[in-house]
């Protein structure tokens, strides 16, 4: 019989030998034990087959298109598996064509043939996810939905071909008990968002639609599960999902001028390692959830909330430095470690803010100069369309930011701003947790809104709080009566107020300290009423001091 070195764990470089000691009739012995392996299936579908590609001129609601950032969701994930040592050979690299159901199941088939009691199975799937309606049983569903993830060669006209639905999914892993199996799920199914939004602004939506299915199963059908809505969730399996319910919708964003999906793009930075709070070289799923929860639900403005099932724990998902030994040890020929993979983004991105213009451009910006910032005709941050009497600012998630009718390089800082910002976040500390009273709809004038602001962690209790304001100034000093800067706030802060205008998107930007940051507040004094400093300057006021970083959006109109 021919010996395969992948199902021999003394023979796999991925594995250790360990020795164990034990008395036994007063003999110690030594025995192989096997450490677990860990295995991916990368996923990212931009091409499908029977939808039309994807237009900037024309309506893409209710029109099934292809997607921009999926492949490129699927080329950061697998660069970050493949850094530390995740097995990831090109045969489980599925991108456009070769992202067909057949290709998936043989790819899935593949590894857990190989897999070991205990490894790890990965998949990570970007694409668009639909729904179809119930027509046999079981009839478990309770919105009489069946989720679908949708490959390359899912068919419109014959709508169970080149998909995969929660039941079918649920009876594949029922057959791997043995196997720790992570999905993760950058799609979605249904529904809408908290505000609307202007498409020219926003990315994609992954949403494929909902689908009416014949009755007779088709030959070629995967067979179907017992359903999952009412059954117990599987111990071995734990889901990373682009939304906390089915009915809302996924939209693409961007990423240093290139469409992505927020989820995709975070998970690959948190298991590049940016997730391991304590440096202890192991990603648990408190760590993850905790830190692609933040990261997503900030950059996409509260519209996207990611969900992990089962919720947060100690559980260890990942070890970095199994992976980082198994990368070093690989057989020639496996991809490198390379310092620029463990960074995710290996390429150099174009330098400036993107930004798209529809119509004349805006005073600041029409003399053909773009300061910090380049014009692109998709993956902007920022959008400027001439309206009557001014131009309308969008931010990259859709959102009017506001109407002006002068100079635009306010506008330029503000976003460039918040774009560092977000970069500025410490990995290795607790996230900033910021809790609206309202929802993320727009609020109207008048409408009495507030925040909670608790403090990350126990020594980063001294909080400085400001606005950017959506003209791009700074307002300082919005504490609630009795609240000292110099003193902590072990129990955090409740600030309360009512909408007045201008209206728009305003940023309430919390900095936790573990002691008063004096050059921080002495800045944003001076700069209050001006437009926000560089994020630089702010790090410089906090250099020397540990302190997170944290914002949230409020939206308003009349």
């Amino acid at each position: 019989m021919a010996i395969d070195p992948t199902l021999n764990p003394a023979l796999d470089p991925a594995r250790r030998v360990v020795c164990a000691g034990a008395l036994a009739l007063g003999l110690a012995f030594c025995a192989p034990m096997a450490m677990a392996k860990d295995w991916a299936i990368v996923v990212g579908i931009d091409d499908y087959q029977f939808f039309q590609p994807f237009d900037p001129n024309r309506p893409v609601f209710g029109v099934h298109t292809d997607l921009q950032g999926a492949v490129n969701d699927a080329t950061v994930v697998a660069d970050a598996f493949r850094a530390i040592g995740v097995d990831l050979p090109d045969t489980h690299f599925l991108t456009d064509r070769s992202a067909t159901l057949a290709n998936f199941l043989a790819a899935w088939s593949n590894v857990t043939q190989q897999a070991q009691p205990g490894d790890r199975v990965f998949v990570t799937y970007a694409g668009h996810g639909g729904q179809e309606r119930e027509v046999s049983e079981p009839l478990d569903e309770a919105d009489g939905l069946d989720e679908t993830l949708m490959f390359h060669d899912f068919n419109p006209d014959h709508p169970r071909e080149g998909r995969l639905n929660d039941d079918q999914l649920r009876a594949m892993l029922e057959t791997v008990p043995q196997l720790q199996v992570i999905w993760v799920m950058d799609s979605c199914h249904s529904g809408g968002l908290e505000r609307s939004i202007n498409p020219r602004a926003a990315g994609l939506s992954r949403s494929g639609g909902v689908w009416d299915i014949p009755v007779d199963p088709i030959p070629s059908e995967a067979p179907s599960g017992q359903g999952d809505t009412g059954k117990a969730e599987l111990p071995n399996v734990t889901q990373i999902l682009a939304t906390a319910t089915d009915d809302r919708l996924v939209q693409e964003t961007a990423f240093d001028g290139q469409p992505h999906g927020a989820l995709s793009w975070f998970f690959a930075k948190a298991i590049a390692g940016e997730a391991d709070l304590n440096g202890d070289g192991t990603l648990t799923r408190l760590e993850i959830s905790s830190y692609i929860g933040d990261r997503v639900f900030t950059h996409m403005e509260q519209n996207q909330q990611p969900r992990f099932l089962p919720r947060g724990d100690p559980s260890v998902m990942l070890s970095l430095n199994a992976g980082l030994a198994a990368a070093a040890t690989a057989p020639i020929g496996a991809p490198a470690l390379t310092q620029a993979a463990v960074q995710v983004d290996a390429s150099q991105p174009p330098t400036g803010l993107p930004i798209r213009i529809l119509g004349a451009p805006p005073p600041g910006l029409d003399s053909g100069v773009c300061p910090g910032c380049r014009v692109v005709e998709q993956g902007q941050s920022l959008l400027f369309e001439q309206v009557q009497g001014g131009w309308a600012v969008y931010s990259g998630q859709g959102d009017l930011v506001t109407v002006i009718t002068g100079d635009a390089r306010p506008q330029l800082a503000r976003m460039q701003f918040l774009g560092d910002f977000d970069r500025a976040k410490v990995a290795n500390l607790p996230s900033v947790v910021l809790r609206p009273l309202q929802s993320a709809q727009r609020q109207p004038i008048g409408t009495n809104v507030g925040f909670e602001f608790p403090p990350p962690a126990p020594d980063l209790n001294f909080l400085t709080l400001f606005n950017l304001a959506s003209d791009g100034t700074v307002q300082y000093g919005i504490y609630p009566p009795g609240f000292r800067e110099g003193q902590p706030s072990d129990e955090g802060t409740l600030l309360r107020f009512s909408v007045a205008p201008p209206t728009g998107e305003d940023q309430l930007i919390a900095v936790w300290c573990s002691r008063p940051p004096l050059p921080l507040q002495a800045l944003l004094a001076q700069a209050n009423g001006q437009v926000v400093p560089p994020m630089s300057e702010i790090l410089a006021a906090t250099a020397d001091v540990r302190c997170q970083f944290g914002r949230i959006g409020l939206f308003t109109e009349g």
